[in-house]
């Protein structure tokens, strides 16, 4: 190879990256830095709703865990002794819920949801109710309050996330029979409502349904069939 050609390719490997190389190599970073930042963002926006969408469902999870629990524990006898229904319907004192029946139950200790002005009683009866607007609250008061007749009870809102709540009928007499599933609760002859065997509650969340059943205990009189 001649002195002159070696000096040529020196002189072309000396000059490095044209213009046009220069300028495709700083599109196809900025293409990739672009296109990375994008694919940040997406996961991030992902992981935001499937965050929510797992609170969501932890959410479901305790407060139907802690109605299930409550309605289970609960109880109530009359001052003879006599064990009666330990959930039935009853209308709340103070003017707002006279003349309105509520699922309500008994608990001889008081929940640790329940925010007490001063030290925390037993034998809390407890109802719910359901606001279209707001969601479910639970309606409480102590036996042991002074007032416990005249004023209307406290309130605490256990999920606002709860739209509606059904009630599920089932006549036990009735070997063949199937469940009736009612938006309302069945009144019966005498206009006091019928105590279902199971509600329904329906949760929603930005377009997303969960429904969790509630079954409530009775008392039956002899050996309990299984």
């Amino acid at each position: 190879m001649s002195l002159r050609k070696q000096r040529n390719r020196s002189l072309r490997s000396s000059k490095g990256f044209t213009l046009l190389e220069v300028m495709f190599a700083v599109f196809m970073g900025s293409a990739l830095l672009v296109a990375a930042t994008a694919f940040v963002f997406a996961l991030g926006e992902l992981w935001g709703k499937g965050a929510n969408v797992w609170l969501f469902q932890k959410h479901v999870r305790g407060v139907s865990r802690f109605l299930e629990q409550s309605i289970q524990k609960s109880g109530w006898k009359t001052p003879a002794g006599e064990a009666q229904t330990p959930v039935y319907w009853s209308s709340r004192g103070g003017r707002a819920y006279e003349n309105e029946q509520l699922l309500t139950f008994e608990l001889d200790k008081s929940p640790g949801v329940l925010v007490w002005p001063e030290t925390p009683l037993p034998h809390v009866v407890c109802s719910l109710e359901l606001d279209r607007e707001d969601g479910l609250y639970l309606l409480w008061r102590s036996r042991l309050e002074t007032d416990f007749e005249e004023e209307e009870p406290r309130k605490t809102l256990i999920s606002p996330f709860v739209t509606e709540i059904k009630y599920y009928y089932l006549d036990a007499e009735d070997e063949e029979a199937e469940w009736e599933i009612e938006d309302d609760p069945t009144k019966e002859a005498d206009g006091q409502f019928l105590l279902p065997q199971r509600i329904e509650i329906t949760f929603e969340y930005e377009g997303r349904e969960e429904k969790r059943q509630i079954v409530l205990p009775v008392l039956f009189e002899g050996v309990p069939f299984f």
